[in-house]
């Protein structure tokens, strides 16, 4: 069973099973099944592939990331979010890891932290915590983004075995939270308080 559909994007909206279980290829260790969401509105199907432990492996169509159609972002950022969560579905971990480092750059970019790496006492993250850019509870979703990020960018680095699904999935989770802090919350923040006074902004 799935939390989320990948066609209608509604969240913890769950799915039925709709047909009985098959092995996947004959390997009892994954098994194929159809499910249907529950939104009223949808009641689409879901191809999903499930380990013998119940975990999702793969699903079709694939979960859809996209960022808010109304918030301001570079449109790089966007293509780097989306790459990361399609990546991860198809089970290139690696290269999703890489994307989400590649989207934290970005982030830290647009808000003038511009040096071309970031780690190191002259990097970008480093930068953007001198600066008051980056609130101390982000400081470690930084790094962690950045030394995962490294993993997948280095094929000479001897923890590649941490470049998994569980690592990749975090670490997109990571800029997720990241990308909230600095767009979400301030684009939220706007509305409510136009919603308050009836005008425009002051912040």
């Amino acid at each position: 069973m799935i939390l989320d559909c990948p066609r209608c994007g509604v969240k913890h909206v769950q799915t039925a099973r709709v047909v009985a279980v098959q092995d996947r290829d004959g390997d009892p260790s994954q098994s194929w099944q159809v499910e249907r969401c529950q939104n009223p509105a949808c009641t689409r199907l879901v191809l999903v592939v499930t380990a013998s432990d119940g975990s999702v492996v793969r699903m079709w169509p694939a979960a859809s990331y996209e960022l808010d159609a109304e918030l301001v972002v570079a449109p790089e950022l966007r293509d780097d979010y989306k790459e990361a969560g399609l990546c991860l579905d198809a089970g290139c971990y690696k290269a999703s890891l890489v994307m989400s480092r590649r989207g934290l750059q970005r982030v830290l970019k647009a808000q003038g932290c511009t040096q071309r790496n970031l780690g190191g006492d002259k990097g970008a993250i480093a930068s953007a915590i001198s600066k008051g850019v980056l609130r101390k509870p982000l400081h470690t979703l930084a790094e962690e983004i950045k030394e995962y990020g490294n993993l997948g960018a280095h094929p000479d680095d001897d923890q590649l075995e941490n470049a998994s699904k569980e690592s990749a999935t975090q670490v997109l989770r990571f800029l997720e939270l990241i990308i909230e802090e600095f767009y979400v919350v301030p684009m939220t923040a706007e509305k409510l308080q136009r919603q308050r006074t009836g005008g425009p902004p002051t912040i």
